[in-house]
């Protein structure tokens, strides 16, 4: 046999062992896994309460436990201390012999004794007895002393608990005025006399518990309320004499405020907020109002935004304060021509008047100092925008079409809504606080608030008010806007394509220059005056379809020839006043805003992106048993708040 072969054979050999070491493994592991199961019957559970001279309570606990699985070497009893003021003399036995204990006291309040049994127990019953000293857990009343003792606490581990007595023993020349049971059904004896005796009816499951309360005369033992009785009786007064009072007040408070609120908002918007009735001025109107397209625009939707500023902006082209040019710029190092635009000082510029805020934005583009480019206000116009939008809201003051700003009044309710609402936050922050201690209703009025915060916000955009004069011009207005968005219902557009320049401003105002080029376009209205496209149009333009490729037009390079960067033929307006004005301009362009309907669309969507752009760094939730006697408790209430010794137990 040669060295491979023994290597091989012992590898196999390794192998084969590890799977058979495996394989028992897995076979006898829930085995093993029932061998370590731990299971017992808790058979009795007997406590003995002798009350001393001196109010202490001297406890005895009798555990009856049959190990029925597993083996087990210790146990344990939690006591809960919120209700003592000390445990003292902690002993544990088995057959009269002391087993070694161990005292802690845990995170949550609670005493531990746990005991080590003086031999392991396993498939047997054993006894085991506690002795323990309670202090400060007798009541004190002038009414009656009480005993009030978990017997048999809650917390033991899922096991029930088969039969219990609570025996209370009383001082010498004490009796039993008063005596039950809470928790579980239970025969209670011993009333008018010095023992008291309950026997429980019936199996007591994990997390249920046997609270025994005996009164008997005041005066017959010394002491004093322990400091948690005085706590607990003060707390229990406050909520029977004075948190009803506070329960009820911060409910109606709450009540008044969460009804009251919405309705003051409601009926402030329905005397302050709402316009004159003018009735209907007209279906629809063929000539514009009195007024500027950008002050019209802001009348009907009592916003100055953004379309009004560029509307104002083209309707001063159209009286020749500016004009507009295409400009084509090189892109991706001279790859791509992209269009920008430029404004430029018109013929009637510094001479005809202007309102103030037409005026603000005159000189907001700078047109004093010559020709700027679109792009060039690119994260630096949104600063003149607060400005542009308080003018054009203090020329509808000053035409009287508000007796004040919209945007003041709008400001002047929002800024009370979130006045409320941080009222709201610091009341729900005080409820938590403060005044949960007080009433069970604090939670509402924070919720009150709020909602009436809600309802302010509601109207503050509604709260602006017309006066009769602005009533009526938003109603013309109005009936013009109806007229624009349906033109070709009222008016042969193809007779009518001076239209198109002359209320163009006015469409934009409105929302409604896209449909209204659109609808232009369709008949070849000639273009405005005011604006000079670049022709050729440029190599690529997303604005124009994305055309790519060679482009002819009138005036363009002989067939076959290939535009690369196309560079704007002159100013054309000059060429199209020589050849005989807009006629002229259509003849050597080819066509009329059709040729430029895009180009339109995108310096509009252009100005609007531009004008409001800013730099990334500008900021824009038991039953009861029986014994009871005919009269009523000395003091804690008919429940008492609750045992002292609660906790729990159990055995490992």
């Amino acid at each position: 046999m040669n060295d491979y072969t023994l290597a091989h054979k012992l590898r196999l050999t390794l192998l084969f062992a590890l799977a058979g070491i495996l394989a028992v493994a897995v076979v006898l592991a829930p085995a093993a896994v029932h061998a370590e199961t731990k299971s017992l019957v808790w058979t009795r559970l007997d406590t003995e309460i002798a009350v001393q001279p001196n109010g202490d309570l001297k406890i005895t606990e009798t555990n009856v436990i049959d190990f029925t699985s597993g083996t087990f070497s210790w146990g344990f009893r939690d006591i809960e201390r919120s209700r003592l003021t000390d445990v003292r003399d902690i002993t544990v036995t088995e057959n009269g012999q002391p087993l070694e204990t161990e005292i802690v006291y845990t995170d949550d309040n609670k005493l531990r004794i746990k005991y080590y049994f003086l031999t392991p127990a396993r498939d047997e019953q054993r006894t085991f007895v506690l002795n323990y000293t309670v202090v400060g857990a007798t009541r004190y009343y002038d009414e009656g002393d009480q005993v009030f003792w978990a017997a048999v606490y809650p917390e033991r581990g899922g096991f029930a608990v088969q039969n219990a007595r609570a025996v209370v023993r009383l001082p010498a020349g004490a009796v039993a005025t008063n005596a039950e049971v809470y928790g579980v059904r239970a025969d209670v004896k011993g009333l008018g006399e010095s023992v008291v005796v309950a026997e429980a009816l019936e199996p007591i499951p994990s997390g249920d518990q046997m609270e025994i309360r005996v009164q008997f005369p005041h005066g017959i033992i010394t002491g004093g309320p322990a400091p948690w009785q005085q706590a607990y009786d003060e707390r229990r007064r406050f909520e029977e004499t004075e948190k009803p009072r506070y329960d009820f007040f911060t409910l109606l408070a709450s009540l008044l405020i969460f009804f009251g609120g919405p309705a003051l908002a409601a009926v402030l918007y329905y005397t302050r907020g709402r316009d004159p009735d003018v009735g209907l001025v007209a279906e629809y109107l063929t000539e514009p109002p009195d007024a500027p397209p950008g002050v019209l625009g802001t009348l009907i939707d009592e916003t100055a935004d953004m379309q009004d500023v560029v509307a104002t902006l083209v309707d001063l082209a159209r009286r020749g304060v500016l004009t507009m040019k295409e400009k084509p710029v090189e892109a991706l190092g001279g790859a791509l021509t992209i269009t920008d635009w430029t404004f430029a000082p018109g013929e009637n510029f510094g001479k005809v008047e202007l309102r103030p805020f037409e005026q603000k934005l005159v000189d907001a583009l700078q047109l004093d100092q010559g020709e700027r480019a679109l792009s060039s206000f690119r994260n630096s116009f949104y600063a003149k925008l607060p400005e542009l939008q308080s003018a054009l809201y203090e020329e509808m003051v000053r035409e009287g079409y508000y007796n004040r700003a919209p945007n003041t009044t709008r400001s002047t309710y929002q800024s009370l809504a979130i006045a409320i609402a941080v009222i709201a936050v610091l009341a729900f922050c005080a409820s938590i606080a403060l005044l949960s201690e007080l009433t069970d209703y604090a939670i509402c009025l924070p919720i009150a608030l709020g909602v009436t915060a809600a309802a302010f916000f509601l109207i503050a955009r509604n709260m602006p008010a017309r006066t009769r004069k602005g009533a009526d011009m938003r109603m013309r207005a109005e009936a013009f806007k109806r007229y624009l968005q349906n033109i070709e219902k009222y008016t042969d557009v193809k007779a009518s394509k001076d239209l198109f320049e002359k209320y163009l401003s006015y469409a934009i105002a409105f929302g409604l220059e896209h449909s209204w080029t659109k609808k232009f376009a369709a008949v070849d209205a000639p273009m405005p005056p005011w604006y000079v496209p670049v022709w050729p149009r440029p190599y690529y333009d997303p604005y124009y379809g994305g055309r790519r490729g060679p482009v002819v037009v009138a005036g363009a390079p002989a067939a076959g020839e290939v535009l690369g960067r196309l560079e704007p033929r002159g100013d054309i307006s000059g060429q199209a006043r020589a050849d005989g004005g807009i006629e002229g301009m259509e003849q050597a362009m080819g066509r009329g805003i059709s040729s430029i309907e895009g180009g339109l669309a995108s310096m509009f969507e252009s100005m609007a992106t531009t004008f409001g752009s800013r730099p990334v760094s500008s900021p824009s939730t038991g039953g009861w048993s029986s014994g009871r006697s005919g009269g009523g408790w000395s003091g804690g209430g008919s429940f008492g708040g609750g045992s002292s010794g609660r906790g729990g137990g159990g055995f490992g």
